[in-house]
């Protein structure tokens, strides 16, 4: 057997995808150093665009630039289609724009738009100029719409009959669709090409040739508007385990369709965004190409916590006799900071993600909202009463242990109400609400626990002489 076949049966035979990309990734490099083109031919042209999408990642750019022109337009246009923003850029960067425009030809409307809208805009108009009149038009439709909805989600490629064609026209035209590789629905619409409902595929290949298509239509039909939020689309894919939903304009007009693999990615995404949200930057930063842009995303959240922590220290300089007077205050110090933060991490995350995922209604927000109140009780309780006790074995002083327990049942359950709060507040008023669950919540609830820390202290100190 030779070298070439045998470097593609050492890939393939791997178990694991991670293992099969390392493979993938060393045989690369080895063929590279060695010069030795004609295998790398062979095995890249019998990757998945997904494998291939990852290793240009992990490759610099004088080996993006050897490799690309190995594999065939096909498939390296939907290798494109599977790159984080960072690699496509990187690839595209010194790309002729003659040759992207081939590519991009190759690929579904929908990825081209997604591909050309990551682009810089003179470069992707460029690119647009060079390709085919009306594919062109239809990729500026797409990009027309925001990429967040339902517009900019869809592809225009889809399978649509009229009411009044007969079984025989129908499956007529279905062969003639040799662009779709997938047809998930055959939609039906009327003259004006408005949405009527669905022909169930099993139905037109087991009815008769002279039967209507109305008489086949599935009228039940659930579709989105264009300007539909994608968070929105991806609920009702999970909602009613949809491969596919039609895209209508104000008038009902089918103009195309979102498919599951593109929410599959959207459900990624907007995980990926809620993540990085909650720790105050965004999922941005993994296109930044710049320190500069790094800087833009991390640094602003990061001067408010800079404010929070300067408020923490106004709250100690103003208790500053009450600290002297008892010194074993500082003991608990951070103890109550860290449960109160910990506890509202807790809860704002889990608000943050009961919003994005729908779980968390309208009606249900105060429903919500006193169940966490009465698990933060509880806690409270609990953690109150152990503090209590080591506060007062460690320092013998009844009402120090008293202060310390009371403050932390107050810090927890005082955090648990501004965790469950300030998600809605900022959803409310058109903020993304995981920006609350990190440097935010942690340092408000950081100056506010010590408030009430040393305000409890005053008062049981003067309370009890």
């Amino acid at each position: 057997m030779n070298e070439e076949h045998q470097a593609q049966e050492e890939i393939m035979d791997t178990g694991t995808l991670r293992g099969r990309r390392e493979i993938l990734l060393e045989t690369t490099r080895e063929s590279l150093e060695a010069g030795d083109l004609v295998t790398m031919r062979l095995v890249l042209n019998n990757q998945h665009p997904a494998d291939l999408a990852d290793l240009f990642g992990d490759l610099d750019d004088e080996d993006q630039q050897r490799l690309l022109p190995l594999i065939a337009e096909p498939l390296a246009g939907r290798m494109l289609a599977e790159m984080d923003t960072s690699t496509l850029l990187s690839v595209t960067e010194n790309l002729d724009h003659g040759v992207l425009s081939d590519l991009v030809e190759e690929m579904a409307p929908d990825d081209a738009a997604d591909i050309l809208g990551d682009l810089p805009e003179e470069h992707s108009e460029k690119v647009l100029e060079l390709m085919d009149g009306e594919e062109a038009e239809d990729i500026r439709e797409l990009l027309a719409h925001p990429e967040d909805t339902g517009g900019g989600l869809m592809t225009s490629r889809l399978v649509a009959v009229r009411e009044d064609m007969t079984v025989a026209s129908a499956i007529a035209h279905l062969r003639g669709m040799t662009d779709e590789e997938h047809i998930f629905y055959v939609y039906v619409v009327d003259e004006q090409d408005r949405l009527l409902g669905t022909a169930p595929i099993k139905r037109l290949l087991l009815a008769s040739q002279d039967t209507l298509i109305s008489d086949l239509t599935k009228r039940e039909c659930i579709s989105v508007r264009a300007d539909m939020d994608q968070e929105e689309i991806a609920r009702l894919f999970a909602d009613y385990d949809l491969v596919a939903l039609p895209v209508v304009d104000d008038e009902g007009r089918l103009v195309g369709q979102v498919t599951v693999d593109d929410v599959v990615d959207v459900i990624n995404n907007e995980a990926t965004e809620d993540i990085y949200g909650m720790a105050g930057t965004s999922a941005e930063e993994l296109e930044a190409r710049s320190i500069g842009g790094v800087l833009r995303r991390r640094l602003p959240w990061l001067l408010v916590c800079m404010g929070g922590s300067m408020f923490s220290g106004a709250v100690i300089d103003g208790y500053s006799g009450i600290v002297a007077a008892s010194s074993m205050l500082w003991v608990f110090v951070p103890g109550i900071m860290g449960m109160g933060g910990n506890t509202g991490v807790q809860t704002s995350t889990v608000t943050v993600r009961s919003l994005a995922t729908g779980h968390l209604k309208t009606g249900a927000l105060w429903a919500n909202l006193w169940r966490e109140m009465r698990v933060a009780m509880s806690i409270g309780v609990i953690l109150g009463l152990l503090i209590y006790g080591v506060a007062r074995l460690w320092s013998g002083d009844a009402v120090l242990g008293e202060c310390v327990g009371l403050a932390m049942f107050s810090s927890i359950t005082l955090a648990s109400l501004l965790g469950a709060l300030i998600p809605v507040l900022f959803r409310s008023v058109g903020i993304d609400p995981a920006v609350a669950s990190g440097p935010l919540i942690t340092t408000l609830n950081d100056g506010l626990s010590l408030v009430v820390y040393f305000t409890i202290a005053l008062g049981l100190m003067h309370l009890w002489g």
